[in-house]
């Protein structure tokens, strides 16, 4: 394979293995991510990415390439005004998604991480060299009253697991118009926000009843 040729062909093995996985979850056949993506070496994926592990990876990096960004401009935004709220917060998080999915509507990024979100050798949590979604989320816990480190961890892991699911949501969706769509996007930032604000609440725990 030629040296200019690589990197089209990697480009079109990501969206369609995007795509595929949108659609028929993450052990979709490789054989018919190289099909579909057009490539006569049926090794197209070996040779570009590895393991299928490497290939969900590089889908999810070029996008983060895209989000984190224009997250971290969003973040200078709120420190210049000092908008550190939950919605300021997750304004800047959302933001770039509602973004990509008007751009490329219709996307499938949404739904590919819904259903990549627990795969074996994903990690989502925990990545350092994603900044600027590090620092949300270190700011929306700062929100929140000191929890033990386990509890927080399994607060985190559900609000992905809310966020996926109600961006995956609103990507499935057919908006008549760009109002409707305007519309559509604040009511998922107000159901984000929602879980956040119950997760953040200074509440203790309710002791429980025998």
């Amino acid at each position: 394979m030629e040296e200019g040729s690589k990197e089209p062909a990697r480009v079109t093995l990501i969206d369609t293995a995007e795509r595929l996985i949108a659609e028929q979850g993450p052990a979709v056949s490789l054989r018919q991510v190289v099909a579909a993506a057009g490539q006569r070496n049926s090794a197209a994926i070996r040779y570009h990415f590895g393991t299928r592990e490497q290939l969900i990876s590089a889908v999810i990096e070029v996008r983060q390439s895209v989000f984190e960004p224009e997250r971290l401009q969003r973040l200078a935004a709120l420190e210049a005004e000092r908008d550190f709220t939950a919605r300021g917060l997750l304004q800047a998080l959302l933001g770039p998604v509602f973004d990509h999915q008007r751009a490329c509507a219709p996307g499938f990024h949404a739904r590919f991480m819904e259903k990549i979100r627990d795969y074996p050798g994903v990690d989502l949590t925990g990545r350092r060299d994603w900044t600027a979604t590090t620092l949300i989320v270190r700011r929306l816990e700062a929100l929140a009253p000191p929890r033990p480190d386990s509890l927080r961890a399994l607060r985190t892991r559900g609000l992905i697991t809310v966020v996926f699911a109600l961006l995956a949501d609103l990507e499935r969706a057919q908006h008549e118009s760009s109002e409707q769509r305007e519309m559509a996007e604040q009511a998922t930032l107000d159901m984000v926000l929602g879980v956040v604000n119950s997760v953040t609440s200074s509440g203790a725990p309710a002791a429980r009843r025998h």
